[in-house]
This record gives C-alpha cells, sequence and structure tokens, in this order.
C-alpha cells in the first residue's frame, strides 16, 4: 500500500458490509428468496432517534416457536429480511473490530477499530463525524495532515456521504440496520440451501447457506423463536463473521459535535489522496 493511500485508510474502516443475500432454488426445492419484506418496512413510519422499542412483543412472544425452519430457504431470508427492517434499532457488531447501534431513520453511534486504531463514530442520516484516537495522529503517515490541518487532532472529521468516500465507506456498517438495509437481503444469483437447527449466542436458529459464484459462500442464521430475525452472519469474501443483537431495544442518538470541534472531512481526504 502506497503512503498516500496508507493516509486515507487509516481513518477509514475497510467496510464490506456482508452480502446477506441470494436468489435461487437450495437443495430442496425451496423457493426463491427473491422477497426482500422492504415494502413492509417502508411503510412504517420512521423517526429519528426515537429511542422507542419493538412495540407489541413480550418476553414470551420471544420465546414462541415461530417454524420459520420449516420453510424454503428464500423464504426464510424474506422473512428475516422483513423482521430486521421492522426493527426500530439494531446493535451490529464484529468481534474485536465494530461495535455500533443503528436505528431506522439512518442514525448510527458506536466505535470501531481499524488498523489498531479506535475510531468514534456519529452518522444522522448523510451527515457524519468520525473521530479517530488520539494515538492515530502519532503514526508517521499523519504527519502531512498535520502539518497542514495542526489542530485535526482530537476533532472530529465531518462531511456527508455523498462528498466524503472516506465517510461514506467509514459509515459502511451503518447501513446494516439503517432504512436500506433490506437490499441486503434481495441480491440475485445465489443458490440457497438451509441447515439444522444451532444455537448462536443461546438463540435457537436455522442456518440459510449462500453459494455465489461472485461473492462465495455465507451464510445467515436466523432466529426461530420470536420474530424471525438474522442474528448472525458469515461472508467467504472477504472472511468475516458479523452479529446482529438488541432488536428494538431504546436507543437515543448523540448530538451532533459543534463545528469548533469538527473538521472538513473531503480536504483531509484530498489531503491524504495527494500525499506522495
Amino acid at each position: 500500500m502506497t503512503r498516500k493511500h496508507r493516509v486515507l485508510t487509516a481513518a477509514i474502516a475497510a467496510v464490506a458490509v456482508l452480502g446477506v443475500t441470494g436468489c435461487g432454488e437450495g437443495d430442496d426445492g425451496g423457493k426463491s428468496g427473491g422477497k426482500s419484506g422492504s415494502g413492509s418496512a417502508a411503510k412504517e413510519k420512521n423517526g429519528q432517534g426515537s429511542g422507542q422499542g419493538d412495540t407489541g412483543s413480550s418476553s414470551a412472544d420471544r420465546r414462541t416457536p415461530s417454524g420459520v425452519e420449516k420453510l424454503a430457504p428464500g423464504d426464510i431470508l424474506a422473512k428475516s429480511a422483513k423482521a430486521n427492517t421492522s426493527a426500530r434499532t439494531v446493535r451490529v457488531s464484529v468481534p474485536g473490530s465494530v461495535d455500533l447501534t443503528v436505528d431506522k431513520a439512518g442514525n448510527c453511534a458506536g466505535t470501531f477499530t481499524n488498523e489498531g486504531f479506535t475510531n468514534h463514530l456519529i452518522r444522522k442520516g448523510d451527515k457524519v463525524w468520525l473521530k479517530p484516537e488520539d494515538a492515530y495522529w502519532n503514526d508517521p503517515a499523519t504527519k502531512a495532515i498535520l502539518a497542514k490541518f495542526p489542530d485535526a487532532k482530537g476533532k472530529y472529521m465531518h462531511g456527508t456521504t455523498d462528498k466524503s468516500i472516506a465517510l461514506m465507506i467509514a459509515s459502511g456498517y451503518c447501513e446494516v440496520g439503517g432504512p436500506k438495509s433490506s437490499a441486503m437481503f434481495s441480491g440475485e444469483g445465489a443458490v440457497l440451501t438451509k441447515g439444522a437447527v444451532t444455537t448462536v449466542e443461546g438463540t435457537k436458529v436455522v442456518p440459510v447457506h449462500m453459494d455465489s459464484k461472485k461473492d462465495g459462500k455465507s451464510t445467515v442464521y436466523v432466529a426461530t423463536e420470536g420474530p424471525p430475525y438474522a442474528v448472525k452472519a458469515e461472508s467467504g469474501k472477504p472472511k468475516m463473521t458479523l452479529f446482529l443483537s438488541d432488536f428494538g431495544k431504546p436507543f437515543t442518538v448523540p448530538p451532533s459535535p459543534p463545528a469548533s470541534d469538527t473538521i472538513d472531512a473531503v480536504k483531509i481526504e484530498e489531503l491524504s489522496m495527494n500525499t506522495g
């Protein structure tokens, strides 16, 4: 990796959001998984930072078998997509790397680690604030940034996802639980099969395996009790395991950092890319 690219990537997450998608018939002759359930999610009214949990779901309901494991793999994914996109909030985590909470309005907050540095992230719609830990600024690759912006240390890189590629990539995991997440369940070209019921973190799940020439093999684990949430996903390209939890739990979006605590992310990005 060249120095100019390292400067940029050290400040952002190398995000490859799981393609928990696929349609096609599994070995059991199941139906295609083309339905995503996104229509239901789109019709539900979203509220920014509502902090409200899912309604009408008691602890007993969450333990009630749904029978989803009896369905064809494509139908399991469709029901899972509908359940996940209906949840007002969800926690997205990758062990040792990502810990974010997302709501349906596109708000997201938490931390992720990239190249050994921990970054604090706040996203509100298309606006993102990204703050690397102080140790990041001690890295030799950041000298060019500090030479140009000596007060950058301790500040949030701020901008919008449509103008800053860095912020778009850095906040990529926010899409897993955001308003666009249903698209992750509607890909094409994968052969679907389902496995035997097992457990993930104490939750009974049915695995749906996806085999795609483009994306390789991946697996989504769908809860068989209560709402059929996808609670875990594994991908082969790149190899990664992602967990989804805390569906519908209250989430208060952090306040936007004041302008005095921010620096233009696009300027940092341009400087990083142009530094040899």
